[in-house]
């Protein structure tokens, strides 16, 4: 009977209902999960399916809590706070999830492992919105949960509180004692409490009774109040419906999960493809590109400061190609290359340094200097009366020439 054993010597944060069907299936050890889940009327199914919508994750806290998976995690409705975790944490994790919705519906369940899952979600504010939205009860281990959300969200009958930690403990007048014998060592006489007994009683109080008080101060510290607040204004182990909830400070505000997946969904960030866990339940939709004319209508300021800053960049090209040292001489080029290419400044100088330098280019002449340069000069000597130099006698000459 090892998971009577365990059920009947661990605190449990939970409803008594809920603890009472958890004693009738333990009581079942030996059958079958499929013959437990019809004596008690449910399907077998895996009841971790965490989904994304829109960016928000969307993981499921329901039926009784367990630290590990189990016969009762295989039964429906029954959650493993490892499982939780791990689905949290990779929600956490995920870029494409923008918020996180606990979507709770539990009566509570094992104190182990309780409070490092909720620390787990404490400390995780401020990363991504954390939403707990009691869709059914959050009650007794499943309120500590909620409670460490940025924001608890509740429908108009659910049921809040249940604040408290309980045991279970076998007495030595048990049934069982007939068949098991038990030795405990002489050095550890409080090894194995008679809850029977006065003394027995009273350490077994003192123990839960500090369960309890963990319990109140981690609401107190997640919920921004003191312990005593939570005592005397969270029902003293009572639950509370809905709006009273909200009106005692358990919850935030009554809301739907609809309304609040609408509200933490962001329209311009498109649904993510599936990944881990996750499986989109929204078709993916493919955003046209804007055209010119629609970003000159929509947005007139940046197209002309775009227009502006490429001017700009083509000035400078422009002047770097034709202002710069491999230029010179090579002025016909750097022209070419500066007005009808979209080379950049840096490699149009090397393109224009391998290229040669232009020609220094002839001055045209008339047809008359073309004649008059193929006639040749006359070849003209002074005579030996050089002190006589009149316009005939030069033309006397140049004459005789001919």
């Amino acid at each position: 009977m090892r998971i009577w054993n365990r059920i009947t010597g661990d605190p449990w944060a939970i409803t008594e209902t809920a603890l009472h069907t958890i004693l009738e299936v333990a009581a079942r050890e030996n059958e079958a999960p499929e013959a437990v889940a019809a004596k008690l009327g449910r399907q077998l199914q895996n009841s971790y399916n965490a989904t994304e919508r829109d960016g928000v994750a969307i993981i499921p806290v329901t039926g009784p809590l367990f630290r590990y998976a189990n016969i009762f995690t295989a039964i429906s409705g029954a959650s493993s706070y490892e499982l939780i975790a791990r689905d949290f944490m990779s929600a956490l994790e995920n870029p494409q999830i923008s918020s996180i919705i606990l979507d709770i519906d539990s009566p509570g369940g094992e104190v182990n492992g309780v409070s490092e899952l909720a620390s787990m979600i404490f400390e995780a504010r401020g990363t991504k919105p954390v939403i707990a939205y009691a869709s059914g009860d959050a009650a007794s281990g499943a309120y500590w949960i909620a409670s460490a959300a940025d924001e608890i969200v509740v429908s108009e009958t659910s049921a809040l509180g249940s604040i408290g930690v309980v045991g279970i403990y076998r007495g030595k007048s048990t049934k069982e004692s007939a068949e098991t014998v038990e030795i405990v060592s002489s050095q550890s006489p409080h090894k194995r409490l008679d809850p029977m007994s006065d003394d027995g009683r009273a350490k077994l109080q003192t123990r839960i009774d500090a369960m309890a008080d963990v319990f109140v101060s981690t609401i107190a510290r997640n919920r921004s109040v003191t312990p005593d607040h939570v005592l005397e204004h969270y029902g003293g182990g009572d639950v509370m419906i809905g709006a009273r909830a909200v009106n005692a400070g358990l919850a935030d505000r009554v809301g739907s999960l609809e309304r609040l997946i609408a509200e933490l969904s962001s329209p311009k960030t498109p649904s993510p493809p599936p990944e881990g866990f996750f499986s989109s339940t929204q078709p993916k939709k493919e955003k046209k590109p804007m055209n010119l004319e629609q970003l000159k209508t929509e947005h007139p300021d940046l197209v002309a400061s775009l227009y502006a800053e490429g001017s700009a960049k083509e000035k400078q090209r422009l002047k770097d190609i034709l202002s710069c040292e491999a230029a010179e001489g090579r002025e016909k080029l750097a022209q070419e290359i500066a007005l009808n290419t979209e080379i950049n400044a840096m490699d149009a100088q090397h393109l224009m340094k391998s290229a040669p330098k232009d020609e220094p280019e002839k001055p045209q002449s008339s047809s008359f200097d073309r004649v008059m340069s193929s006639i040749p000069n006359p070849e003209i000597a002074p005579d030996g009366d050089d002190h006589i130099v009149n316009a005939d006698t030069v033309a006397d000459r140049i004459a005789s020439t001919r």
